[in-house]
Parts: structure tokens; C-alpha cells; sequence
């Protein structure tokens, strides 16, 4: 059975009255929320057990943050979006645990070597030597002068557009030939 939603205009009533300090009307939009927020809590986090702790960091949170909310008729998504952290942060704390232990598999002895910094260089060289004359000025203009794409389609008498889609395929290209060189 949902609950009914109270009326906008008194719902930004008791904001207003609970921001200024009002305890009976933060006690009200406690009362008005706490079935919704649970069922939230519950949805997010799929853990019915630690629901009332997670409602209650909410609200905690919410009564402590009612001050310093400017628009009190934007008062539901902001009480959603300390709900959506609240459990976000209940699932990293009791999901992080896991991440510290990870299982021992075979791959984990098959890291391939680090390649030597010359070796990387000197493919590197080679797959810039097999692109074609106006690809490699492009890369290189691009590289070591660290130029714009305009500036580049100025020099090379292109449209901006042009300029990318080359860019992108002398990109492509060295790709291309630095994984086809990589051991096995």
C-alpha cells in the first residue's frame, strides 16, 4: 500500500518550519518519509537488516542539513539524493572488505614483462617511419609543437574536420603497427 504524498504547499511548510528550527516539524517530515526512505534503502542496498540504521543516518542528516537548504520546495530530491549516498556509502564500506582479498589465480603469474624503454622507443620510430609523408608532418607538427587543430589546418591548407580525420587515422595506423609488434 503507498503512502499518500502530503499536499506541496505544506510539504514546504514544515521545510521551512524545521530549517528555522522546529523540532515537531522535523519529527513530521520524519514521520512523512521514513516508509519511503526505507523502501529506498532497502531497494539500494538489498540488505532489509541494516534499513533502520540507514534511515536513521539519513534523517540525522537531513535535520543537520535543512539550514542550509536554499529551496525548500526542492526539499524531496535533496532528501533522495543523502539517501542515494548514505547507502552508496554503506555498500562501499561493506563491500570493501571483499576488495582487500582478492583469490590467488595462476594468471596472476603471467604478467608479461615490461618492454624495455628503448625498445618502445625504437617501435615507436619505426611505426612513425611507415605512415605516409603528410601523416607523419601532421603527427609531428601536432606532437612536438603541441599546435591546435586550427593552427594545423591553416598550415596544411584544410578544413578543422579534415585535420581531425587525419589525425585520427595516422593515430589509428601507428596503433595499429605497435600492436602488431608486441610479443607474445
Amino acid at each position: 500500500m503507498s503512502a499518500a504524498l502530503p499536499p506541496p504547499a505544506e510539504t514546504d511548510d514544515l521545510v521551512a518550519r524545521a530549517a528555522g528550527g522546529d523540532r515537531r516539524a522535523a519529527e513530521a517530515l520524519i514521520a512523512r518519509y521514513r516508509q519511503r526512505v526505507a523502501s529506498f534503502a532497502i531497494a539500494q542496498t538489498g540488505d532489509a537488516a541494516s534499513y533502520e540504521d540507514l534511515c536513521q543516518t539519513v534523517f540525522v542528516k537531513m535535520v543537520l542539513g535543512l539550514p542550509r537548504l536554499r529551496a525548500h520546495d526542492r526539499f524531496e530530491p535533496w532528501l533522495f539524493q543523502i539517501a542515494r549516498n548514505v547507502c552508496r556509502d554503506h555498500l562501499r564500506a561493506r563491500l570493501g572488505w571483499r576488495r582487500l582479498f582478492v583469490s590467488y589465480t595462476p594468471a596472476h603469474d603471467t604478467i608479461p614483462a615490461p618492454q624495455p624503454l628503448a625498445d618502445a622507443a625504437g617501435a615507436l620510430g619505426d611505426g612513425i617511419a611507415r605512415l605516409s609523408e603528410a601523416q607523419r608532418a601532421l603527427l609531428q607538427l601536432s606532437l612536438d609543437e603541441k599546435r591546435s587543430y586550427e593552427d594545423l589546418a591553416r598550415l596544411s591548407g584544410t578544413s578543422v574536420s579534415t585535420v581531425k580525420s587525419r589525425l585520427h587515422r595516422a593515430r589509428a595506423s601507428l596503433r595499429t603497427h605497435l600492436l602488431a609488434e608486441e610479443p607474445e
